[in-house]
């Protein structure tokens, strides 16, 4: 019973397959606005010339859940990448995306490919020593667990006898309590190799003004669930009694996209707009997260609130909802 729940229960702890990794290229165009060698008058307007992405995917073994366990050393920040799980179990490939002109040497790519990979390795490294005794000490615990169970059993062994009823015993039964006792014990007791409990994540975050919820972001939010996405939605994700600051902050930390609802409404209120300031942040490493719709507004509206959403290649709501969702199942599923 202890081997068992301890292989049901214990981390395969994660590792790169840097062998395995593949790589994508392709010929894009690179906004250099802000750059001094390149926009020397910095007029603010986009500024493209030819350029180059390249995406390399590094297959992973492990538990995929692991990726959101920050280890307790670390820099400031966690390593950037974006995880595709292998949906028949645990392992997929990370996905690092980048992005440099034409012009400019193929050097840096590889100087800032090994500099991300060590981040990386490093990140899983100390992970992984964060995790060492974790299974050691569930077995024990699981033990234990067995042993207080037999002897809270042993106070009722003349029941049966009592009553003159024979008693029948199960070995699921008795391995359901166990399981359920190891559980309430290492979640919460304050010892660091406890069993995880890892945080929830969502494939988008939807940010919008509440005047545009009945007319379009509700019905939208509804076809992305129908979809098969898990959608992070004010009105849905928030219960009583969640701090609006902190629970719109783990939203924004923890889907994969932002689908900002850009409408008059939108643009007029300041908390939206840090939402869409948050998701822009996440977009450093050039990895795509904003995805814009717009709603009951013009392209000219847009451009005299905000030029740098302007920019961007967005959807209109005017097409209707099965549009709009198929149009963002394309950057979210690509085929």
């Amino acid at each position: 019973m202890v081997d068992e729940l301890a292989e049901e229960l214990k981390f395969v702890p994660l590792a790169l397959n840097r062998a395995g990794a593949r790589m994508a290229r392709e010929e894009i165009q690179i906004d250099v606005r802000g750059d001094p060698r390149r926009d020397i008058f910095d007029q603010g307007r986009p500024i493209l010339i030819p350029g180059i992405k390249v995406v390399i995917s590094v297959p992973f073994s492990g538990d995929k859940d692991l990726w959101h366990l920050q280890p307790n050393s670390f820099q400031l920040s966690g390593p950037k990448g974006t995880i595709h799980p292998n949906p028949a179990g645990d392992g997929g490939e990370l996905d690092l995306a980048f992005k440099q002109p034409a012009d400019e040497p193929l050097e840096q790519i590889k100087a800032e490919l090994d500099r991300r990979l060590n981040d990386i390795e490093f990140f899983l490294n100390s992970q992984a020593r964060d995790l060492e005794g974790y299974e050691s000490q569930l077995r024990s615990q699981i033990a234990s667990a067995v042993a207080d169970r037999r002897s809270r059993l042993t106070k009722h062994d003349g029941l049966s006898s009592l009553l003159g009823i024979p008693e029948v015993q199960t070995l699921a039964s008795l391995t359901h309590d166990v399981a359920a006792s190891v559980n309430a014990k290492t979640t919460t007791g304050p010892s660091p190799a406890a069993p995880l409990q890892l945080p929830q994540t969502w494939d988008v975050f939807v940010s919008h003004a509440s005047e545009d919820k009945d007319s379009f972001v509700r019905p939208l939010v509804e076809s992305l669930r129908a979809s098969g996405l898990t959608v992070w939605f004010d009105e849905a994700t928030l219960k009583v009694g969640d701090g609006l600051r902190r629970s719109i902050e783990k939203g924004l930390a923890r889907s994969r996209y932002g689908i900002v609802i850009i409408s008059k409404a939108f643009l007029a209120k300041e908390w939206p707009q840090r939402e869409l300031d948050g998701l822009v942040s996440r977009e450093e490493d050039g990895t795509k997260v904003v995805l814009p719709v717009w709603h009951d507004i013009t392209a000219q509206e847009v451009r005299s609130r905000s030029p740098m959403l302007a920019d961007r290649l967005a959807v209109p709501s005017s097409r209707g909802v099965d549009t709009v969702v198929q149009e963002l199942l394309q950057v979210i599923r690509p085929a």
